[in-house]
């Protein structure tokens, strides 16, 4: 009898689901950021590789650069989710 696997989740299905884990343990870690969670950073670090594997499979010149780019995380990290403590206050208008 085979088995069939499940299908699997794109890579931008992976990308929200782990920022949505992030966005739902940062109230519990007292200060850091969904970005600086594992999942948050994991996201990032999928979105980054997705997008050298798309500029390579483009063509891009000098694929081997692009790919170590990719591997050394080293940008900064994005930050996503909802803003923390953003007030907004409207202005009244000078008559």
């Amino acid at each position: 009898m085979a088995h069939s696997t499940p299908p699997r989740y794109s890579a931008a299905e992976l990308i929200e689901e782990l920022r949505e884990a992030a966005e739902e343990i940062v109230p519990e870690l007292n200060g850091i950021r969904a970005e600086e969670t594992l999942e948050g950073e994991a996201a990032q670090m999928i979105e980054e590789m997705v997008d050298a594997l798309k500029r390579i499979a483009g063509g891009a010149p000098r694929p081997q650069d692009l790919a170590r780019v990719a591997l050394e995380a080293n940008t900064p990290l994005k930050p996503f989710g909802r803003p923390k403590n953003t007030v907004v206050k409207m202005q009244k208008p000078r008559c």
